[in-house]
């Protein structure tokens, strides 16, 4: 497993000097207006598209990812919570599997006792991997979400670590990324979303795309991963933006990507978007955002043309066959090292970060209510002001189990709770896009 990195408008000519002054400045004026009017519009159509990628959040009808896996969206979980011969038999091709535990260090919201630890060993290997191939593959829109953790002793030494995705035609049982290479686009796609900058501390994060219109670095000979956030987010080799996404080390983070696959083959009308933490970094599609690329990283900009949209492939075969968590961890001077995996999911509909019914100090009441006694043994009383319409209220316990449902139709709300078993509960109350959840003890 080898990898080779590298990386006027015209003015109109007017004999009249004092008409040339007043005709200059009235263009120039619309000019600063009608970018004005691309600009807004730009982030309008980016806000329009993030609200409706995020209404349709899987995980939020599954706390603490509780039976996600039962729902027809969803393609495929990993958990890594069912021992280690199990979870490596599920994938075509494993390197290093040695160097792979079971570790108790999980996301916060997981109800699972595991996440996967991949090590490396200076001198010994450069990490390891597991790799599926799904047959026949998924077409149109896929998404995955996951949660990583990168390590500080890791710094400075980042190579590929993450989680990629992709399509190959022929589909294989092994990845076979073809680092360098331009073009294929009738045989291979491959998305991360990893560690590409280290000039600062702490590292950013970015995208690292292979498709058949891929840009060049050099003119056109060779091609490695794309960037679409562009650390710089100005020009090609400026200083980072404050607002990078940077990678969290130490700390879990939730990662997010979706790709629409272009459909006819022939057309420009791909999209890719991506998440960090539950916060969209960037959607991109046929006509968003405005920008420009610059040898293989593109750069918003409002004032230049739309983006054109993603011909991802010229080949229908070429679909979302493949998966890969890799820890390629290579420098010679890297010391030993590990990446952490957990909560992989693949699905047809957006799924969004861990939905944590068990950390309600960190969720905000935004519907005011008030709800007693607590504790109770047998009846709860909710009093919920009535100005707010479609009340529902929703019973968890503390494994993410629904476990009681009703409809308030009252401002005050009496619930019979007798036949709940001891021990504590959390109580959802949802009015629109309003939402409270409070905990309670069953005696």
């Amino acid at each position: 497993m080898t990898f080779k990195e590298i990386k006027t408008y015209s003015r109109i000519e007017m004999k009249d000097k004092h008409l040339s002054k007043v005709v200059t400045s009235d263009r120039d004026k619309y000019i600063k207006v009608k970018h004005k009017i691309i600009f807004y519009a730009s982030i309008l159509t980016v806000l329009i598209t993030s609200c409706n990628i995020a209404q349709a959040q899987l995980a939020n009808s599954y706390p603490n990812d509780v039976g996600i896996e039962n729902d027809p969206d969803v393609l495929y979980v990993e958990k890594f919570d069912d021992g280690i011969s199990n979870i490596l038999s599920r994938y075509n091709e494993k390197i290093n599997t040695a160097g792979m535990v079971l570790d108790s260090d999980v996301p916060a919201g997981s109800l699972d006792p595991y996440s996967l630890k991949m090590t490396s060993l200076q001198g010994t290997n450069t990490g390891g991997y597991l790799y599926k191939n799904f047959n026949p593959g998924f077409d149109s829109v896929v998404y995955i979400r996951y949660y990583v953790k990168y390590p500080s002793i890791s710094n400075g030494f980042f190579h590929h670590e993450g989680v990629w995705f992709g399509g190959y035609n022929p589909a294989t049982n092994w990845p076979n990324p073809q680092a360098g290479t331009c073009g294929l686009g009738n045989s291979r796609l491959s998305i991360t979303y990893e560690t590409v900058w280290q000039q600062t501390n702490p590292p950013g994060m970015d995208t690292y795309l292979y498709w058949g219109d891929m840009q060049s670095w050099n003119g056109g000979s060779s091609c490695y991963g794309n960037t679409i956030l562009s650390e710089g987010r100005t020009d090609y080799g400026k200083p980072a933006s404050p607002d990078a996404p940077i990678n969290t080390l130490d700390e879990w983070m939730c990662i997010e990507m979706m790709i629409k696959l272009n459909n006819p083959v022939s057309e420009y009308n791909g999209e890719l978007a991506v998440w960090q933490n539950g916060v969209q970094l960037g959607h991109w599609g046929p006509g968003f955002p405005n920008g420009h690329w610059l040898k293989d990283k593109w750069y918003n900009n409002p004032m230049d043309p739309a983006f054109q949209g993603f011909r991802w492939r010229t080949d229908a075969k070429v679909n979302i066959n493949w998966i890969w968590f890799l820890f390629y961890h290579s420098n010679p001077n890297a010391p030993s090292s590990y990446l952490k995996f957990d909560h992989f999911v693949m699905a047809k509909k957006y799924i969004g970060p861990l939905n944590d019914l068990t950390s309600i100090a960190n969720h905000k009441n935004s519907l005011p209510i008030h709800i007693y006694p607590n504790p109770t043994a047998k009846n709860l009383t909710l009093d919920i002001p009535g100005s707010y319409s479609k009340k529902e209220i929703a019973i968890y316990n503390l494994l993410g189990e629904n476990v009681f449902n009703a409809h308030a139709e009252t401002e005050k709300t009496f619930l019979d709770v007798s036949h709940l078993v001891p021990g504590t509960y959390i109580i959802e109350v949802r009015s629109d896009k309003l939402l409270s959840r409070q905990k309670f003890s069953k005696e």
